[in-house]
């Protein structure tokens, strides 16, 4: 599903952030990517989802050499892949709903399928009262929560998500997860980046760990 092999990144003519990263993630996994605070974790992510190309190296995405794709073909791939960002990117102009429904819609969904899916996922995620207000509207918690379900909603073959939980309490935290978890059962692989010791302890799954700019398996 993503394979590393000798990835760098450095911005500008500064030291390297990231070094010799080397890692595979089979299809369907669930891994942890957990690490201090600035240590790269989004950066990290930002590689697998083609935001951000290598200073040097190979990564592989669906078994495809990203360096060799052509900017055309990028976009396809990109669809393949759910992100949730740290700072939501939710349209402000649009309703929870819309905002959620926004991956459907794009990838040809009939109104039909989006009334049918999207009510039911916002209930999954508590946010059945907000379905209609627009993002200014919301805390940062609900935020997030429209966020992971407009993420999720079309299941992505590969889930990034990048402090999923961070402005939610435990319960709904774990709730999240649990979400992740059914949509790994369903084939999805999952990547949720995380500095929450807590919540990596509760749930059995391996970890990748960024440390000095350097990929461990934990």
């Amino acid at each position: 599903m993503v394979q590393f092999d000798g990835v760098a990144v450095r911005y500008g003519r500064g030291p390297e952030i990231l070094q010799d990263i080397q890692f595979a993630l089979p299809a369907g996994s669930f891994h942890f990517l957990t690490g201090a605070s600035g240590a790269g974790k989004s950066s990290l992510l930002r590689l697998i989802y083609l935001a951000q190309r290598p200073s040097r190296g190979r990564i592989l995405l669906f078994g495809r050499d990203t360096s060799a794709a052509r900017r055309y073909e990028l976009p396809a791939l990109r669809r393949r892949v759910g992100v949730v960002f740290q700072d939501f990117r939710l349209l402000d102009h649009l309703s929870t709903l819309d905002n959620v429904a926004l991956p459907l819609r794009i990838a040809g969904a009939t109104e039909q399928d989006v009334q049918k899916f999207v009510p039911d996922l916002l209930n999954w995620v508590g946010l059945t009262e907000q379905m209609h207000a627009n993002p200014p509207t919301l805390s940062g918690g609900q935020k997030q929560r429209v966020a992971i379900a407009r993420a999720v909603i079309g299941r992505p073959d590969l889930l990034l998500a990048d402090e999923p939980t961070g402005n939610v309490d435990d319960r709904i935290a774990m709730r999240l997860m649990y979400l992740f978890e059914e949509l790994n059962k369903l084939g999805t692989t999952v990547v949720v980046a995380t500095h929450n010791e807590n919540l990596v302890s509760r749930l059995d799954y391996p970890r990748l760990l960024l440390e000095n700019g350097r990929v461990t398996k934990a």
